[in-house]
């Protein structure tokens, strides 16, 4: 025992407990339900867990939405962090509780990813240097206590480590880097597909920079012969990884991509949601302002935009004392990267978002923020490089910049604290929610003619009232509910003759209707679109399953034959951890 706790890095400890000042504000009773997804993040975890007693090993259908009609919530949104608020719930964590656990653990974890990464790169002091500055960077607390952006605030976790892996695999061309940068690039869809979607270009733009770096070798003369066949094999290496990592996704992607047309779009890419009027400005990247607001057209953003002074500052620094022998080609390609990116947020992007036909589903220019926080907590690594030659074990310097680095981001750690309601982890958080704001940001599906403006349902919400989720369209039918479930619903009809009853659910891809467990056929009724069939004559038991279509079932085979691959991979080429978490693997190889 004495010696594994000699071999861990004392670093990984020290990180841990220096980014306790960032997520202290989770430890209280207290939320910040006035931040501005805040609701979401526990209603969103609400249904995900009822899909999930209801039997839904992958969770797809969001019960309460729309009125309580019902959205397919999870086949648009990543359900990762979700699975990891559940894991705490069913542990016996409350819903709230839940997710600040989770918010919590994406801290600690984006920091030892950051230091895994740089220690690599950089060195052993660097790393623990770009580790702070990562966990304290406004950005990264911007979507914790300002946007509350769930989902997207744990992708952080990701970005170090899918870089970390194509760097060993471009080093050594070993099949366990490939399986490992295949994971953690399907956990950054897996966590929050708009994030992937823009870090897919700078990861594209980082694997380019690999090869032309292994295409210059290693100082030896290679003929042109060995360094052609060196850099196919890379390529080929770099084309099976990505493919690989689609494949783990696939069970959310192939579903996404075949099933996004069946809802309407364009109520999420308009109005207050068009990219366009969120552009940022240079003056909003470097002012001090701090808000609680929300994102507003033009410079009316009451909300803090700012990419930090300290990491600006200390990523200045490091790229002027660059040193040749330590991550210098690192250091210049993130230099660029980050001017590319900074530019694309502003008005001198609007050409590049137009011309993306993705772009409208990504929202905010200003998302950007999240790959830019990255890529200057690594330059400010960098900057600790000029203290001295020699980039392990402690430095007085270091201390002293590990403290501002803390007291720089420590009034940004502070939420506005609010009351946790027991109605606030209840279904009718969800109807409080959409009857409160515009009515268009209810959900519709492509068979919804007209948006609705209120349903049967919302009553017996707040009145805290079980549900009755359908109602005979005959005339002497009678309907009665015997079961509600987060993807299935189960009642009894009574007709002297053939009775048409309606649902009130979302007609969707994947609806199936079981009449005394022979399936019978649905349609959709106007205007709402809504789920209707057909009951024989007489006394009969009705269930209603949300299952899964064939383009689903595809995905979930693809994935789960790619885990298996991965896992295979893993365990024929099984070796000591490689994230530079151990003494004395942090020498700095980076070019």
């Amino acid at each position: 025992m004495r010696g594994l706790i000699a071999r861990i890095d004392r670093n990984i400890l020290l990180i841990v407990a220096l980014s306790i000042f960032a997520w202290a504000p989770l430890l209280g009773p207290t939320y910040f339900l006035e931040a501005h997804d805040a609701p979401h993040s526990i209603f969103f975890l609400t249904d995900f867990h009822q899909a999930i007693r209801d039997g839904a090993l992958y969770p797809r259908w969001g019960t309460d939405f729309a009125l309580g009609y019902g959205y397919p919530l999870f086949i648009l949104y990543s359900p990762l962090a979700f699975y990891v608020a559940e894991l705490f719930h069913l542990l016996g964590a409350s819903l709230t509780a839940s997710v600040k656990a989770t918010y919590a653990l994406a801290f600690i974890l984006s920091g030892l990813s950051m230091y895994a990464f740089a220690k690599r790169i950089l060195g052993e002091r660097a790393g623990l240097f770009a580790a702070l500055v990562y966990i304290y960077v406004p950005y990264h607390l911007v979507d914790v206590y300002v946007r509350s952006a769930f989902a997207e605030f744990c992708a952080f976790a990701f970005f170090p480590l899918v870089l970390l892996f194509f760097y060993e695999l471009s080093e050594t061309r070993k099949g366990r880097y490939l399986a490992l940068f295949a994971l953690t690039y399907a956990g950054l869809i897996l966590t929050h597909a708009p994030t992937a979607f823009v870090f897919t270009p700078f990861l594209g733009a980082y694997m380019l920079y690999r090869l032309l770096a292994q295409g210059k070798g290693d100082g030896r003369p290679y003929a042109f012969g060995i360094l052609r066949e060196r850099l196919l094999r890379l390529s080929a290496l770099t084309g099976v990884a990505i493919l690989l990592a689609l494949a783990l996704s696939a069970i959310f992607l192939l579903p996404m991509l075949a099933e996004k047309g069946y809802v309407v779009q364009e109520q999420w890419t308009r109005g207050s949601y068009d990219y366009a009027k969120h552009f940022v400005y240079f003056s909003q990247l470097f002012s001090p302002f701090w808000g609680y607001g929300y994102a507003g057209e033009g410079l009316t953003d009451e909300m803090p935009l700012q990419l930090g002074a300290v990491a600006t500052l200390m990523a200045m620094v490091g790229i002027v004392f660059s040193r040749p022998s330590k991550g210098r080609g690192h250091t210049f390609f993130f230099a660029g990267a980050a001017l590319v990116l900074i530019a694309a947020m502003t008005p001198l992007g609007g050409p590049l978002w137009s011309a993306l036909p993705l772009a409208a589903l990504i929202q905010f220019p200003w998302r950007l923020l999240s790959i830019v926080a990255f890529i200057l907590s690594f330059l400010a690594g960098t900057a600790v490089l000029a203290l001295d030659e020699e980039n392990e074990g402690w430095h007085p310097a270091l201390a002293v910049l590990l403290l501002v680095v803390i007291l720089a981001g420590y009034d940004y750690s502070t939420p506005q604290h609010t009351k946790v309601s027991p109605r606030a982890e209840e279904p009718v958080a969800i109807i409080d929610f959409e009857t409160f704001h515009p009515p268009d940001r209810v959900g519709m599906t492509i068979w919804t003619k007209e948006q609705p403006q209120d349903s049967p349902l919302v009553p017996q919400y707040l009145a805290g009232e079980p549900l009755v989720k359908a109602h005979p369209l005959t005339e002497g039918a009678r309907v009665e509910m015997v079961r509600h479930g987060g993807a299935s619903e189960e009642i009894k009809v009574t007709s002297s003759q053939e009775a048409e009853v309606e649902f009130y659910t979302y007609y969707f891809p994947g609806w199936r209707a079981y009449v005394d467990e022979r399936e019978t056929s649905i349609y959709p009724t106007e205007p709402y679109g809504l789920i209707a069939l057909r009951v024989p004559a007489g006394e009969h038991r009705v269930r209603l399953c949300f299952e899964d279509t064939p383009v689903r079932k595809a995905g979930a085979l693809i994935s789960l034959l790619a885990l298996l691959f991965a896992i295979g991979v893993l365990a024929k080429e099984r070796k000591p951890a490689i994230m530079g978490l151990s003494r004395g693997n942090g020498s700095a190889k980076g070019r």
